[in-house]
């Protein structure tokens, strides 16, 4: 018999508890490693066909928020399965459902062998070039991209990114960033909010969540985390931005754009919050070089207060795209900025390498 709190659950042993070793009768579980705020996590094998895979559970969930959450992450990655055939940034999915009457929720996709941008970041970047950083920087910026699907990840950090243990070709014209992110539960898409059929669907659970409670990373929230949701209108897509300017700050200098010792901090931080950043871009030449200006200003896009005057981040992919290849690093700010207005449609240079976007030819 199960003990009727997930406390109690997660501090014996699962299987112990629980007598359970295969799900569906093909999943055994191995090892359990560490899950989100509230999941547990195991590695284990697919016996019928060997694959590693990755199992995880939301075990006595406490509200139907939560419950929503776990099931809409099923159901983005099953969705995702077409656009993996193009370029893979997602776990495959494998199976989900419940278990003890709905007290146990469990998903199941491969396990994805690489490298955790949170350990890169601790082993690999005091090692890394400039270029090395920016081309990461620029992986990670693909693969965070789902606008084809209008879907917001919400908790994007280094915790949730992995890079394959793989090189990328910069000049394909069909871009495989092999860079996958990880953790959709707090994902969010306004699509299927606005064609849910009844109140009880999952999304419109989570539309309504929005902004009653704060379960992601507090340090990548946007500024719009502290206002009423509905205003930021139809910029909601521009919500990952905010995360991905962070990043690329981190990336470049290896530390956080912020010091803030709270959320409570964080929040009151924010009537000033575009002076913290263009402070905390001062001493960007000490790390970038000629890059400075170019990569000072792509920052400050991505990080803009009002969500209407950020930049996507695809466009920013784009840009990362011709700093790399093109080595587009001028010191006009006004040419800087008439590029960063339009990246792909700029001008002003006789590019060597750009002909078009990758994805005009498909």
């Amino acid at each position: 018999m199960l003990i009727g709190t997930s406390n109690a659950v997660k501090e014996k042993k699962f299987f112990d508890m629980t007598g359970l070793s295969l799900l569906e009768g093909r999943y055994r579980l191995h090892k359990e490693v560490s899950g989100g705020k509230s999941s547990t996590g195991f590695f284990g094998v697919d016996e019928e066909t060997g694959r590693d895979v990755f199992v995880k559970f939301c075990i006595f969930p406490r509200s139907e928020l939560e419950r929503a959450r776990f099931r809409n992450e099923a159901s983005f990655l099953k969705e995702r399965a077409l656009f993996n055939g193009i370029i893979k940034k997602t776990p495959e999915y494998l199976a989900d459902g419940e278990l003890f009457d709905g007290k146990i929720l469990y998903l199941v996709t491969e396990r994805i062998h690489g490298t955790l941008l949170l350990d890169w970041l601790g082993e690999k970047f005091c090692n890394a070039s400039l270029i090395d950083r920016l081309t990461v920087a620029y992986r990670v910026f693909g693969a965070a991209e789902h606008f084809s699907m209008f879907v917001t990840h919400r908790d994007l950090h280094p915790g949730n990114i992995i890079l394959l243990n793989e090189d990328i070709d910069l000049h394909s014209k069909r871009p495989d960033y092999k860079t996958i992110i990880l953790d959709w539960g707090q994902s969010y898409s306004r699509m299927h909010f606005e064609y849910s059929e009844n109140d009880s669907d999952d999304m419109v659970t989570i539309h309504n969540g929005i902004g009653r409670e704060i379960t992601n990373s507090f340090y990548n929230l946007p500024p719009e985390t502290f206002i009423d949701w509905e205003a930021s209108g139809s910029e909601y897509n521009k919500y990952d931005s905010w995360a991905m300017g962070l990043l690329l700050y981190k990336l470049v200098t290896g530390k956080d754009l912020f010091s803030f010792k709270n959320i409570g901090e964080y929040a009151a931080a924010q009537k000033r919050i575009e002076w913290e950043v263009k402070f905390g871009l001062f001493d960007l030449s000490a790390y970038a070089a000629s890059a400075a200006p170019i990569l000072s200003a792509l920052i400050v896009q991505l990080l803009r207060k009002d969500p209407k005057d950020r930049m996507f981040i695809q466009e920013a992919r784009h840009a990362l795209w011709f700093i790399l290849v093109e080595d587009f690093m001028p010191s006009d700010f006004g040419m800087i900025q008439r590029f960063l207005d339009a990246p792909n449609y700029f001008d002003e240079v006789k590019w060597k390498h750009f002909d078009s976007e990758p994805f005009d030819y498909f």
